[in-house]
């Protein structure tokens, strides 16, 4: 072989022993890893719990996300409380309305009965107000109730449950006991509003309360208002025997007795003298007496009761008081407006001077009846009460008085008219 052909052959032999060692390089060197993968899960053998993986930042496999979480309870609590107690002013306002309306009715037919038309025209004018101011206000009041139910589906139920505990619901009856003060100790019924009513502190909101959370409220109320410290203890007991509370009404009522406020009411002093039967015609309304107790120790207020019923803007609707169990109402007899006929008349008793009314000798010896055949005309007389206590005698001529001579004697409250009687009749 010539060397011409002698190197193609060389170039292919070095060629081939390159090849030969790469490949021989790349079997011995060992194989780079895979790039690490994060499997989404790990492998589960049977019977063993799955490992999840760990919620991010911000969220706990136990609650839910904060947008899932529901409205506070307060606020519906509040909005609830808010309901009742538009509803009970709704009631109040109810209440007072139909009392000033029977009382305008009254007075309309006797001023339709005496020819006051005038009088009586005006007071049917007002009437209508009242029964229109009742129509509204019974309007509200169904929206208020609708609003009420929508938050209470289950006030007909007798429990209900707050955190495991059962809660003050409207009906149920509580036993309150106040170490500070023995006078607040005593039984109470949840009223409708969802209430209680406290003596000398008034209505504390309790319903949808556990009855730690009740003692609190009581607590609040009476610290705010009457005690420095009180400490209060509540227990739920078993209305079946529970008293109503009872009113003593005495003096010029037509049926003075102990009066028995029906349950889910809140009295008032136009209310209960209206739902009692009303009063005699002695009654003296100006001075009506409310007597309670109040921190140990008793309490009277006055109260005209006359312009509450006559409408007087000056007194309007907080004019009437309120009233609880234990009460008394004492409407004074109205002697200072009353004169006295007394003698030969034939119908001897006691007459009441009307406002402005001029009630003269003669003309009460008229109401009386006139004289009888005994009467000595020509000795009448007037006993009167003078400052010091002592009575005057003003003599009398009805004789005179009848003919037109003299003027006849305009009598004063309290005034007695004698008629003597003469010694000879014939």
């Amino acid at each position: 072989m010539t060397n011409h052909q002698a190197q193609p052959h060389a170039i292919w032999t070095l060629c081939l022993a390159a090849l030969l060692f790469d490949s021989r390089a790349m079997a011995q060197a060992p194989a780079s890893p895979p790039p690490a993968v994060q499997p989404a899960t790990a492998a589960v053998e049977p019977g063993k719990p799955v490992n999840f993986r760990s919620p991010s930042p911000g969220l706990s496999a136990e609650e839910p996300p904060a947008a899932s979480v529901p409205a506070a309870a307060p606020a519906a609590t509040s909005a609830l409380e808010d309901l009742i107690d538009r509803r009970d002013t709704l009631e109040g306002e109810i209440r007072y309305a139909r009392s000033k309306l029977d009382a305008a009715r009254k007075r309309a037919d006797v001023l339709q009965s005496l020819g006051k038309s005038e009088e009586s025209d005006r007071l049917a004018a007002e009437v209508q107000d009242t029964e229109a101011r009742i129509r509204t206000h019974r309007e509200s009041l169904k929206q208020v109730e609708g609003e009420i139910a929508k938050l209470q589906p289950n006030q007909g139920d007798s429990t209900d449950t707050l955190n495991g505990e059962e809660v003050i619901l409207p009906g149920n009856n509580l036993e309150v006991w106040v170490n500070e003060d023995t006078s607040f100790n005593g039984r109470y019924q949840v009223r409708r509003g969802g209430y209680i009513i406290l003596p000398q502190v008034g209505r504390v909101m309790v319903a949808g309360k556990t009855i730690a959370q009740a003692e609190s409220s009581v607590r609040k109320a009476l610290q705010a208002t009457q005690l420095r410290q009180a400490s209060v203890m509540i227990e739920r007991f078993d209305g079946a025997d529970i008293e109503e509370p009872t009113i003593l009404l005495t003096g010029e009522f037509r049926s003075p007795r102990p009066y028995k406020v029906p349950r889910g009411t809140a009295p008032t002093l136009i209310s209960v003298l209206i739902a009692s039967g009303g009063y005699t015609d002695r009654a003296d309304l100006t001075r009506v007496k409310v007597m309670r107790m109040a921190a140990n120790r008793t309490v009277v207020e006055e109260v005209n009761v006359k312009k509450i019923l006559e409408g007087n803007p000056a007194v309007g609707l907080g004019g009437d008081v309120t009233l609880s169990g234990g009460d008394v109402v004492i409407i004074p007899s109205g002697s200072l407006n009353l004169v006295y006929v007394t003698g030969r008349v034939k119908k001897s008793g006691s007459y009441k001077i009307g406002e402005n009314e001029k009630l003269t000798v003669y003309g009460a010896i008229l109401q009386s009846g006139g004289f009888d055949h005994f009467a000595a005309k020509s000795k009448v007389h007037v006993l009167r009460s003078m400052p010091d206590g002592t009575k005057a005698k003003l003599p009398v001529s009805i004789d005179d008085v009848m003919k037109g001579k003299r003027p006849d004697v305009i009598l004063q409250p309290n005034d007695i008219i004698v008629v003597p009687e003469k010694w000879f009749s014939w």
